[in-house]
């Protein structure tokens, strides 16, 4: 009889759970608002089911060979080796991949050391071996089967003594890498000229170059099922705030699928609203520009393998500038802050105007200037529309032929093919000249974008602007940026909101168009909630006549009290 009251009270606390689910989704979302109330955590991941079985290793060296080969498939797969060696004192086991392991090392690290180890063998100990492999600097103990598989498959050496229930496992990876260059995607111009690798680690040491605090912590993450590396969240301890730290590896904890390719995987997996045609992360290739976004708050993503960084949270305003806005004094930061945004405009805006004033409202043009285009539209037979429709396309085509071509020719097709294309279509009468100067100044406004994803999402806007332009005219244009800055509004990057300080309007909702001195900026943006929110003292210049004497004395006594306590 107590079957069915036990199944009573797993219906009842299955509905329970059930009408909890579907409270409103205030209580769902992250946000880092103090006054929110806590995440549900009900609704975090529960790890039910029986527990994964597990195997110890064999004592038998035979037995334990036995299994590693056909778990590994040695006899089809060659690069696997599993060495046998004798030993004075006993015989050892050593398995490995021989393409992903330093032969030299492992000869002057392994071999030679346990060849030479003069222990007793009934007293030894992981420690005691450990400690006798000095050039080894990343040893570990299993004592399962699937430890050692794990172990081994992530390109570690698998080191096992006769007879003994444990084994231990050593680095010796020998990690082929390009060189560490210059940006590609991210041009250099008064900055420092490195670039991520697909090595991690070395991605690690450009940032930790830089970034030289015992704060700085690199959490390792899975990646994948069959990924052999994992990920990496980088944050600063007391500074970045603790919830989007744990937002971030919670929602990176849930990627659960075989294999993670590329850090833009990952984008797509976390991002709040991922169907939306702008990107609410950064991704960059730029160690500077990843150090200056952690010391601001937010934090940071690198993948084994993957030549870029991802940032979050961050604003919208964060991809239109460049860290050299920082490098060169305000008024050229400024300057250089304002042509982009002219060109954000001219990009989205620019081909549905010249098409809705064309074909609609040709009275807003001064005379001589209509007459201009009219004359130059003359022997043009198709509408504007298909006009500047044909020249995306044709401009889209060289694009992508410059981007898949051998780069020797590349430049070549791209220079060649836009010259080419843009005088015959003029000569036969396909387009007018003016179009043509409409599509040119289109397209090297949208590159003038500092981030090159973000150039994709702005075709895209432009051509449904296009559409509305050539439909409703400037009705259509003004409805459709409504519905742009709505969605945009509505848009958030790890539950933080895209468009701050600009909306939600702050005090200083003019910081993303003008770049202040670098001796006036005394806070950090406060869209990540840091915990320090202050990064410079009150007077990084004292010896400006301007200041204050009264400050810098205050703050001489405040530092002198800091040093005595």
């Amino acid at each position: 009889m107590k079957k069915p009251s036990n199944r009573l009270d797993k219906v009842n606390s299955f509905l329970k759970n059930l009408v909890s689910v579907n409270q409103p989704i205030v209580e769902k979302e992250f946000s880092l608002s103090p006054s929110r109330p806590p995440v549900r955590r009900f609704l975090e991941e529960k790890k039910n089911g029986k527990s994964r079985k597990t195997t110890p290793l064999p004592l038998d060296q035979k037995t334990l060979q036995q299994v590693l080969k056909g778990r590994f498939h040695a006899k089809r797969n060659p690069d696997f080796v599993v060495r046998t060696l004798s030993a004075p004192w006993s015989e050892i086991t050593i398995a490995f991949y021989n393409s992903i392991t330093d032969r030299e090392l492992m000869q002057s690290a392994v071999v030679g050391p346990l060849v030479e180890y003069s222990g007793d063998i009934e007293e030894i100990t992981p420690d005691k071996l450990a400690s006798s492999l000095t050039y080894c600097h990343i040893v570990d103990t299993v004592a399962t089967v699937e430890e050692a598989v794990e172990k081994i498959v992530n390109g570690m050496t698998f080191i096992h003594v006769d007879n003994l229930p444990w084994s231990l496992v050593v680095d010796l990876r020998d990690q082929q890498s390009r060189n560490i260059e210059s940006p590609r995607i991210e041009t250099v111009i008064p900055g420092p000229y490195d670039a991520f690798v697909e090595v991690a680690q070395k991605n690690l040491s450009l940032l930790r170059m830089r970034l030289a605090i015992a704060g700085f912590v690199a959490e390792a993450l899975p990646a994948g099922r069959r990924n052999r590396g994992p990920m990496y969240l980088l944050y600063i301890d007391g500074l970045t705030n603790p919830k989007i730290v744990r937002e971030m590896r919670r929602r990176l904890r849930a990627i659960d699928i075989d294999m993670i390719y590329n850090l833009g995987m990952v984008e797509q997996y976390i991002q709040d609203q991922p169907r939306s045609l702008f990107s609410q992360v950064l991704i960059t290739e730029r160690p500077d520009r990843t150090v200056a976004h952690l010391l601001e708050g937010s934090v940071a993503v690198l993948l084994e393998g993957s030549p870029l960084a991802m940032i979050a949270p961050v604003t919208f305003w964060a991809q239109l500038h460049s860290p050299e806005d920082i490098y060169f004094r305000w008024p050229i930061g400024t300057f250089s802050r304002i042509v982009r945004l002219i060109g954000l405009f001219f990009s989205l805006y620019l081909p549905a105007l010249y098409v809705a004033m064309v074909t609609f409202h040709p009275e807003m043009l001064p005379t001589e200037l209509m007459l201009s285009i009219a004359a130059a539209r003359e022997r043009v037979p198709f509408p504007s529309f298909l006009a500047v429709l044909f020249l995306e396309l044709a401009f889209e085509f060289i694009r992508e032929a410059a981007l898949r071509v051998p780069k020797v020719i590349g430049t070549t097709i791209g220079i060649v093919g836009a010259v080419i294309i843009g005088q015959a279509v003029v000569q036969a009468g396909i387009v007018s000249p003016v179009m043509i100067i409409v599509m040119a100044i289109t397209v090297l406004a949208g590159f003038s974008m500092p981030q090159y994803t973000l150039t994709f999402s702005l075709r895209l806007v432009r051509l449904i602007n296009l559409l509305l332009g050539t439909v409703f005219g400037f009705y259509g244009i003004l409805l459709g940026l409504v519905a742009l800055i709505c969605h945009a509004v509505g848009l958030r990057s790890l539950g933080m909101p895209f468009l701050v300080p600009v909306a939600p309007a702050k005090k200083r909702f003019l910081l993303p168009f003008v770049r202040r001195s670098p001796f006036v900026q005394e806070q950090r943006p406060g869209y990540a909630r840091p915990k320090d929110i202050v990064k410079a003292k009150k007077v990084t210049r004292p010896w400006d006549p301007a200041t204050p004497l009264e400050l810098i004395t205050l703050q001489e006594a405040a530092g002198e009290v800091r040093r005595r306590g």
